[in-house]
């Protein structure tokens, strides 16, 4: 396998509480992996650790073969890396169409088409995109944050915790959208406590608890209800 993101070894303490145990996953090229478990487990941490928004230490933390402890968040981002967290997502005062230009500053020549991929995937909010993001709904919010960090043309997505805040019926149409993101061959790296939406996504899956990963493959007998 091509492994586009490996980690092994990593470790997180925060004010001398150890948070993240020494993990180790992988996600390959061309793969779409879910990382759950109950609140509290460390999921978010790790994205948080991958992505460079917290300081972890690691035996190995690779991106297409190169190391990434050294590099800031934002060298990560140049280099393929896309990140959407579940909360604070958006600049709530700013219009949509700035909400994802943001998201394109770190290649600002591309940033007309692929704000014309956003759209076509998302068409609610190409109709929006002069009014400010606090206008918008719950899942409204959300799709802009997945596509404000769609506009930094990842070869990996981080995703948190997707379904946070929505309605059954918004949290499986986002999961639709993460599928079409998936299809167009960007690999993912989803967080969720939602068992069955995860389950109809992820084909392969680490379980956590407590900082550890303690299992895996635990959603191949979770279906979607």
């Amino acid at each position: 396998m091509n492994k586009l993101l490996e980690v092994s070894g990593l470790r997180l303490s925060l004010d001398g509480s150890t948070v993240l145990h020494s993990l180790d996953l992988h996600v390959g090229k061309g793969e779409i992996v879910g990382l759950v478990g109950e609140n509290g487990s460390g999921k978010t941490m790790t994205l948080r650790s991958i992505v460079g928004l917290e300081q972890p230490k690691a035996d190995k933390l690779f991106f297409k073969r190169e190391s990434l402890l050294e590099l800031p968040t934002h060298k990560r981002i140049e280099r393929g890396l896309g990140y959407c967290p579940s909360e604070d997502n958006v600049f709530p005062r700013m219009s949509v169409r700035e909400n994802l230009e943001m998201g394109s500053y770190l290649n600002p020549k591309s940033t007309g088409n692929k704000l014309r991929q956003v759209s076509d995937m998302f068409p609610s909010l190409e109709e929006r995109m002069g009014e400010r993001a606090t206008t918008l709904s719950g899942g409204e919010r959300q799709m802009l944050a997945l596509g404000k960090a769609l506009m930094s043309s990842p070869e990996i997505l981080l995703l948190d915790e997707f379904s946070l805040g929505l309605s059954q019926e918004n949290a499986i149409e986002f999961s639709g959208r993460i599928k079409d993101i998936y299809a167009s061959g960007v690999s993912v790296l989803f967080v969720e406590q939602n068992f069955h939406l995860a389950a109809d996504l992820a084909k392969r899956d680490y379980y956590m608890v407590e900082g550890k990963i303690v299992k895996r493959g635990v959603l191949s007998s979770t279906g979607p209800s």
